[in-house]
Parts: C-alpha cells; sequence; structure tokens
C-alpha cells in the first residue's frame, strides 16, 4: 500500500485533458498530489470533469455513457479503500482455491 505525493506523476497531464470521466479515490487527497493535482494546477482540466469513486460505485454521480468514452482513474492511496480490496480479493480467491470453502 503506498501514497502518491505532490511531485509524483505517472501520467502526462495531457492524458487527463483527453478523458471523458476522471475519478479520484478522494478528492481532498488528488487536490494536493498526483495526476490530478497536476493536471489542475496546468490547466488541463477542471473541477467539474472529476468524480470520487465512492460516489460512482453507489452510482450516485454519472459514470461512462459509451464504450468511447476514455476513463482515468487516480488512485493516491486510501488506506481503508485499499484493505477492503485486499480482502475482498483474498476471499474471492481463497473461495476458488478451495472449492467455496474459505479458510
Amino acid at each position: 500500500m503506498g501514497s502518491d505525493t505532490p511531485q509524483k506523476q505517472e501520467l502526462d497531464s495531457n492524458i487527463l485533458k483527453k478523458a471523458d470521466l476522471i475519478v479520484a479515490d478522494s478528492l481532498s487527497q488528488c487536490r494536493d498530489r498526483g495526476e490530478i493535482s497536476r493536471a489542475l494546477a496546468a490547466g488541463c482540466i477542471t473541477e467539474n470533469k472529476l468524480q470520487e469513486l465512492g460516489q460512482v460505485i453507489g452510482s450516485s454521480a454519472p459514470a461512462r455513457t459509451s464504450d468511447n468514452q476514455i476513463s482515468v482513474v487516480d488512485l493516491t492511496g486510501v488506506a481503508v479503500q485499499d484493505i477492503q480490496i485486499a480482502t475482498a480479493v483474498y476471499k474471492a480467491l481463497t473461495k476458488t482455491n478451495h472449492g467455496g470453502n474459505p479458510s
């Protein structure tokens, strides 16, 4: 498990500029670090392009409306989300590897 830093950037800001949907695990964190912070500072994107992961999963925010849209997800590292994802993957793998009987 890790976290982005204010200096870290893995995707060029122009990639986010081309995206139809940009999803952040935590908008408050992503405004300060990672790809979203850099793209906002460069003027490549505006706040209205951003959605938070929980809203997209919970369907309270619009998601993709066609297969032609480009989506970018910027995950800066929210420990509680990382732990829940790891737990779900572990349970799924354990169930698969033990014939439906998780150990």
